[in-house]
């Protein structure tokens, strides 16, 4: 059953209710270095409206952060991660961002044991504290398994007198291993692109009428694909005949199982190779098909005012993950609350189908949102009730009050006694 713990993310790491090696996909959020108190206004009934604070992400040094750093580096991490912190405390001192670095750290080590084998986890930060962050990681889960730093746009503009517009974001990407699940995300081609490579047909398809031939590979290498067909031979050339992926995908299963010349007949049958007068070879045919696209590069940049630009469709560029505007339907007041599609994006290419994933700093909820919408199971942390209780009614607002059947809350007190024995009440 999905799970939603209120508590300290690291406690409920350390405690055994999510076993090791159990989670496909880590994503987190947690409050950054920027020396700001967060408010979140709730609507109550009558339209009221009380301001409540929700956290202060200001990350102080104090006595407290000084005997957790000595615990670290005496033994509670693995013996490169503490030299690594002691490093950072011998540039950074005991500034606020140190304390970052230090409550980050034991954390960071407990989700990558929480990770299977094939995992992966998206760090999301913001440029003050990204550099550091990678440092860490680059320790606890090795330089090699680095895969991207991913860049988002997260506002529309930014007007400082002294610099540039800070509108991005960074989140960095990392697996457990090098054998790990990916799906490839396409976005649309423009359609300038579609315009200049493909031809329309008659009945509205778009065929690909660009490119050279595919159809054959580099050398004769003998037996049945270098053998004739249809009065052409690709010896003559020194090449052999070579059925492009695109082709098979287009035949039904039986396909797979013909001889090299039966696939190429076939698929000649099928109309996806054409043989014309005057050329060389003999062309596979291509059509543009629903789905296809450019694959996704680490740079998600919404473009409002691109309506029009894509093929296909009359969305702008990257609106899947477009950052949230002052008025947009989807906000709820949370101050950092980040769009449901930008999760969704993270969840389609690292969290496989029937997959976990799992929230360490939940918030509002939007990465278990997401999951609810993609069919993911899902584990969510937050140490505010505030949060907790948000996520309750977000759940139930999107998805209906039968959406409290499909997970439990747990850490929560079940009455003042048992409030006061925790230490939940204020």
């Amino acid at each position: 059953m999905n799970r939603l713990f209120y508590g300290d993310n690291l406690e409920v790491l350390r405690s055994g209710d999510i076993a090791p090696g159990s989670v496909d996909l880590v994503y987190l959020d947690p409050p950054f270095n920027s020396n700001r108190i967060y408010n979140v206004l709730f609507s109550a009934v009558g339209d009221a409206q009380a301001q409540v604070q929700a956290f202060d992400d200001t990350w102080k040094w104090s006595n407290e952060t000084d005997q957790e750093y000595e615990l670290l580096i005496g033994g509670a991490l693995p013996a490169k991660v503490g030299e690594v912190l002691e490093a950072l405390r011998g540039m950074l001192r005991e500034s606020n961002l140190m304390a970052y670095l230090v409550n980050m750290t034991p954390r960071l080590v407990e989700l990558r044991k929480a990770l299977k084998s094939t995992g992966s986890i998206y760090v999301h930060c913001d440029p003050t504290a990204s550099h550091y962050l990678k440092v860490v990681l680059d320790t606890i889960f090795g330089a090699e398994q680095f895969r991207n730093e991913i860049i988002w746009r997260r506002t529309g503009a930014h007007t400082p007198r002294t610099s540039y517009g800070p509108i991005h974001d960074v989140i960095l990407f990392y697996t457990k291993t090098s054998n790990y699940y990916f799906n490839v995300i396409r976005k649309p081609y423009t359609r300038k692109h579609v315009e200049g490579r493909y031809t329309q047909q008659p009945d509205g398809r778009w065929k690909f009428t660009s490119g050279g031939n595919i159809l054959t590979g580099a050398g004769a290498g003998g037996g049945e694909s270098s053998q004739p067909w249809r009065g052409i031979d690709p010896s003559a050339k020194h090449r052999h005949w070579a059925i492009p992926g695109f082709v098979t995908a287009q035949m039904p299963p039986e396909f797979a199982d013909l001889g090299v010349l039966d696939k190429l007949e076939a698929a000649y049958q099928a109309g996806l190779i054409e043989i014309t007068p005057g050329r060389a070879w003999p062309e596979p045919v291509r059509y543009l098909k629903e789905g296809d696209g450019s694959p996704v590069g680490d740079i998600w940049a919404y473009q409002p005012g691109t309506e029009g630009d894509l093929a296909g469709t009359e969305r702008c560029i990257d609106q899947d993950v477009a950052y949230l505007g002052p008025t947009a339907p989807e906000r709820l007041g949370y101050p950092t609350q980040k769009p449901v599609g930008l999760l969704e994006r993270i969840l389609n290419a690292s969290c496989p189908p029937g997959g976990v994933v799992l929230d360490p700093f939940c918030g509002c909820g939007t990465t278990l949102d997401a999951a609810v919408n993609l069919k993911r199971a899902w584990l969510g942390i937050d140490i505010t009730y505030l949060s907790i209780d948000l996520i309750r009614n977000r759940l139930r607002t999107t998805h209906g009050p039968s959406i409290d059947s499909d997970y439990e809350v747990l850490g929560v007190p079940a009455d003042l006694a048992s409030a006061h024995v925790t230490g939940q009440v204020i």
